[in-house]
């Protein structure tokens, strides 16, 4: 098995998959919020509290931009929406997502503590398709941080329904990272058994991941059989 990736090489990696992952997170939580605030009949202090934050929250989105590609002066006020968001609507969808947010942000800046407390909470007090993204997210950031049975622990104590796939991915990277070739296997197997239809330009990527894991399992073995190295 290859050597483990560095502390640093794994943050890198760990930035580079929340930067490819947040590009579509603006525009699912504009979906999921507001079908989310409208099925509910909200009464009139209700109401109010949620055009405020839905003021706050299009404001932070306004500011973020479509890529989260953010310069120092938008990621200031990115930062500002958000951390006002969490103060004054914390417990609403809004909230969550402004704690997803800002987990990526202290994600940019090495901060995986930070990360570590806003995905907890979302985690622990969102409904159970923003929890399960924050999970898988927690999870990432738990493995960076080296807590690799943690991280595990973690995926295999929910039931992740349409995010299968990505679950099983992550865990195989964790597996790869633990040095088990053939768990990993697996588990790549499993991400593109349960892969979406509309999801398929992941495939070339989770069957190079595969393929990787299965050539590695495969030297082990040939080099346990030959007694090691000479």
């Amino acid at each position: 098995m290859a050597e483990h990736l560095s502390d640093e090489e794994e943050l890198e990696k760990l930035k580079q998959w929340w930067r490819e992952s947040g590009k579509q997170t603006l525009a699912t939580v504009v979906l999921v919020i507001a079908g989310y605030f409208g099925w509910q009949g909200w009464q009139n202090h209700q109401q109010q509290q949620a055009y405020q934050a839905s003021d706050i929250y299009q404001q932070m989105v306004e500011a973020a931009g479509a890529n989260l590609e953010l310069s120092d002066d938008q990621r200031a006020e990115v930062i500002h929406f958000a951390v006002t968001l969490i103060d004054q609507h914390g417990g609403s969808q809004y909230g969550h997502y402004a704690r997803l947010l800002m987990a990526r942000l202290a994600v940019e800046d090495d901060d995986l503590e930070s990360a570590q407390a806003y995905l907890k909470d979302v985690m622990d007090d969102a409904d159970q398709s923003i929890s399960l993204i924050a999970r898988l997210r927690l999870a990432r950031v738990e493995a960076a941080m080296d807590n690799l049975d943690n991280a595990l622990a973690l995926l295999n104590a929910a039931e992740p329904g349409a995010l299968e796939s990505s679950y099983a991915e992550v865990r195989g990277d964790i597996h790869v990272l633990k040095g088990d070739s053939q768990s990993a296997y697996d588990a790549y197997n499993q991400a593109l058994a349960a892969l979406p239809e509309d999801q398929s330009r992941f495939r070339p990527l989770l069957e190079m991941k595969r393929s990787q894991a299965k050539s590695i399992g495969a030297f082990d073995q040939g080099t346990a059989a030959n007694g090691g190295d000479s």
